[in-house]
């Protein structure tokens, strides 16, 4: 079972690189945000890695002003799926949740994307909305969010 841990400026090439290989879109600057905190907001990346490769990561940021986090990113590599990476990835930033004081936690995925909607549901994840402007390409996007326990 792969390690998960936080992701160091290090690791940035390699996280690029996973994106890249599994043909994911990459429209901002990784660097400006890698655990990025202010008074109001922190983020953290974390990084799943086995045998010194990294083969997933995720990314959450915590909202101060309304006690929320949001998951920005959650990529496991194509050959290292459905091995329980996903759950490991969204349980650690729910742990990252809870200690800064987050009540939910929230997602957004296209409506047609089942293997993350059905990771999400098995990890206790609920519809709560939908927005059909979110994405260019004219997919509905589905909100999913958890209340944490503290």
């Amino acid at each position: 079972m792969p390690k998960i841990r936080i992701a160091e400026r290090a690791d940035l090439p390699k996280i690029i690189e996973l994106i890249k290989r599994n043909r994911e879109p990459l429209n901002e600057d990784l660097g400006a945000v890698l655990n990025f905190e202010s008074p109001n907001e922190k983020c953290r990346f974390f990084v799943a890695e086995e045998n010194c490769v990294i083969v997933g990561f995720a990314r959450v940021h915590v909202y101060r002003w309304n006690r929320s986090a949001y998951v920005i990113n959650l990529l496991v590599d194509t050959g290292y799926r459905r091995r329980g990476i996903g759950s490991l990835l969204l349980k650690t930033m729910e742990e990252f949740a809870r200690e800064n004081c987050a009540r939910i936690i929230m997602f957004d995925t296209a409506i047609d994307n089942i293997p993350a909607l059905n990771l999400y549901f098995k990890n206790g994840f609920k519809i709560c909305g939908y927005n059909e402007k979110l994405y260019d390409n004219a997919k509905t996007a589905l909100y999913l969010a958890k209340e944490l326990q503290q």
